[in-house]
């Protein structure tokens, strides 16, 4: 199991303040985070910071190329 304190150390938190739309919260989680993987990756020498890019952009295709769930269940 990893560590609290070696997962503070990579995951950046992320506390809402000027957004003012819920898409705004939503693509600032996601930028975090992809910068937080990119500066992980960089960081512990899984690739230069042009390969990382990479690896994390085609992570994304990938991601966004799947099929997507829309809830339309009504309540």
């Amino acid at each position: 199991m990893i560590k609290e304190e070696e997962l503070n150390q990579w995951i950046s938190e992320f506390h809402p303040t000027v957004e003012t739309e819920i898409i705004e919260v939503l693509r600032a989680r996601v930028q975090y985070a992809i910068l937080d993987e990119l500066n992980y990756m960089v960081s512990n020498q899984i690739g230069t910071a042009d390969e990382v890019k990479k690896i994390v952009l085609d992570e994304i295709t990938e991601i966004t190329n799947d099929s997507i769930e829309i809830d339309t269940e009504e309540d």
